[in-house]
């Protein structure tokens, strides 16, 4: 009789433990964007990212940038460099793409150097980027400014330097992928154009 009274409550007591073990507590948040118990839904670089489609952030050169500093003009200069050079690499990796995909038989050496002529083009317009989007954020405690900011290249200046490095190539298959990646460029200079209006 006393085991018959006792089997509900013991059944009960492993139910509860049962539970509070396999899901009663919260899970510990490890997320970088942790101010100490707000946790950001986003991260201001996730937010500017978000500026952009999918389709966008693969067809046009960008990068997010973050500047940190008492002075607010200090701060978004160097945003604004970051973000630049953000710019600059992705920029890169679409001309190395590109080539990879439409130059496949081309020599090597030839690739490289056409490669090189771009990638130092790249680098000098850089300057010429376009600021699309900035985050200002000021703190109170120690008077900092954070000022995030999305840059956009032109891609114009890509196809500008393809074109200069493609014309002093004598490959066929060089010039071949010229035309076959003005395609693509095409569709690059839309994407910007659509996010300029």
């Amino acid at each position: 009789m006393k085991t018959t009274r006792f089997l509900p409550t013991a059944i009960f007591a492993l139910a509860l433990l049962f539970t509070v073990g396999c899901g009663g507590s919260k899970p510990t948040v490890t997320d970088a964007a942790v101010t100490g118990n707000k946790r950001l839904s986003d991260t201001p670089e996730a937010e500017l990212e978000k500026k952009l489609t999918q389709q966008q952030r693969e067809s046009v050169p960008w990068g997010v940038g973050v500047g940190v500093s008492t002075d607010r003009q200090m701060a978004r200069t160097e945003s604004i460099a970051q973000a630049q050079a953000a710019t600059a690499r992705n920029s890169k990796l679409m001309v190395t793409g590109l080539l990879d995909a439409y130059a496949k038989n081309v020599n090597g050496e030839a690739k490289r150097i056409t490669e090189d002529k771009i990638n130092n083009f790249v680098d000098t317009q850089i300057e010429g980027s376009y600021v699309y989007e900035t985050i200002m954020e000021f703190n109170e405690q120690d008077k900092k400014y954070s000022i995030y900011t999305l840059v956009l290249l032109d891609p114009d200046r890509i196809a500008e330097a393809l074109k200069a490095a493609m014309d002093n190539q004598e490959e066929m298959e060089l010039r071949v992928a010229s035309e076959k990646m003005q395609e693509k460029l095409e569709q690059m200079k839309a994407e910007y154009r659509g996010l300029k209006k």
